[in-house]
């Protein structure tokens, strides 16, 4: 990471801050205008005064390149991001709807970068005139690398279950570059909605980010964490986080939680916090909160009736694998509850009855013998024999004969 003065073009005389080590392009994208920004010599040099197309191509090779970070001109596209946005939120979401093929199609690098993640970014990119993309796929340590890649003590992969679920393969953070008043205000959003533990970030499989950092201020770093902030020396499992790097008073980070990077459903909530969307507008489009905890344990039942079921222990047909389970693990408990609570007297008896039972079938030799006569020659229990097994006795003989 390099932090120094910037020489010449936009920026001369501002100091600026570059996670990666050539320095950053600057963007200007309401008026489609850009210029490189060289580190050398302890400082960031403006390759060329005059701005270059700021295009597509451009933008998303240096995003998800190693060598320049990507900022934001200071004020880009504030005065008309703000009436932007206001309409964003007014307007009817299913009458803009993302065609999900174009989205796909237009993904760079599908093998990394998930259909829900890349939505995510195009959608946000459509209601911001400031927002350029500042990186989703790294080989560097923590959300923005695949999971398979990172050894299993990396905190994107050691503290929470819920990153060790879904897609091994795919990065898990995404990084908005944001004019300054974008920064402020989409930052304050996200945070209003996590301290109010809003379902658009906290569904009921749990939050769907680990974190996001930002500024609200655009002078310090605010940083909060959703889950797993304990590991991260947070104090509580969710709470304010200081101490991260300066870079993000031009940057919003997003770490995702794995188990959801591929889940639209789950990401469509972000990007509702993230546009000002009432939560009762959300509610009344979203497919994600439609249903209840009870629902939701409902629809897994009926999967595992059709796909893992058991015979019902209790009756006809199958139940899932819990419910046996659970039925089980009832029984069980009641058998041990009831032995435990038998009187001396009932304890007697069953000793009785067991004593009865014992002396019954240790009878049965001799009745046997009685019935045969001990001192009888074979050839009459033979005769015995035949006449107590009727048409059986060919069988039984056969029988003894292999014996």
């Amino acid at each position: 990471m390099h932090e120094g003065g910037c020489h010449g073009g936009p920026l001369d005389g501002q100091v600026r801050i570059s996670r990666y080590p050539n320095g950053f392009l600057l963007g200007d994208k309401p008026t489609g205008r850009a210029w490189f920004y060289d580190w050398r010599d302890g400082a960031f040099h403006v390759r060329d005064p005059e701005p270059q197309p700021l295009t597509d191509g451009l933008m998303l090779e240096t995003a998800l390149g190693e060598a320049y970070d990507v900022l934001a001109l200071p004020g880009s596209g504030d005065e008309v991001g703000a009436m932007f946005s206001a309409a964003a939120v007014s307007a009817d979401v299913d009458g803009v709807e993302t065609d999900e093929f174009t989205v796909l199609a237009r993904n760079p690098n599908p093998s990394r970068i998930s259909a829900a993640i890349w939505r995510l970014w195009t959608e946000f990119d459509r209601i911001e005139p400031s927002a350029l993309l500042g990186g989703i796929v790294a080989e560097k340590p923590g959300y923005h690398s695949w999971r398979s890649r990172l050894p299993s003590t990396d905190y994107s992969v050691r503290d929470l279950a819920a990153d060790r679920r879904g897609s091994g393969a795919m990065a898990a953070a995404l990084d908005l570059t944001l004019s300054s008043a974008a920064m402020r205000t989409y930052t304050g959003r996200l945070d209003s909605a996590a301290r109010s533990r809003d379902p658009r970030l906290y569904t009921p499989r749990g939050p769907v980010l680990r974190e996001f950092i930002g500024t609200k201020d655009n002078r310090s770093v605010y940083c909060y964490v959703l889950t797993g902030g304990r590991p991260l020396g947070v104090g509580a499992d969710a709470g304010p986080d200081p101490g991260r790097d300066s870079s993000h008073l031009w940057h919003i980070h997003l770490s995702i939680i794995r188990q959801f990077c591929e889940d639209w459903s789950a990401l469509d909530g972000v990007l509702s916090v993230l546009r000002g969307e009432s939560l009762a507008a959300w509610r009344a489009r979203s497919e994600y909160d439609e249903m209840t905890p009870q629902q939701a344990q409902q629809l897994r039942d009926a999967y595992y009736v059709i796909a893992q079921a058991v015979p019902n222990p209790t009756g006809d047909g199958r139940v899932p694998l819990h419910v046996w389970a659970g039925w089980m693990t009832g029984a069980v408990k009641a058998l041990a509850t009831a032995v435990a609570n038998v009187d001396e007297a009932t304890k007697a008896q069953l000793q009785q009855d067991l004593d009865s039972l014992h002396a019954g079938i240790a009878e049965v030799p001799g009745e046997v013998v009685e019935a045969l006569g001990a001192d009888a020659e074979p050839e009459e229990i033979a005769v015995r024999l035949r006449a107590m097994l009727g048409d059986k006795a060919t069988a039984v003989g056969q029988i003894l004969a292999r014996g």
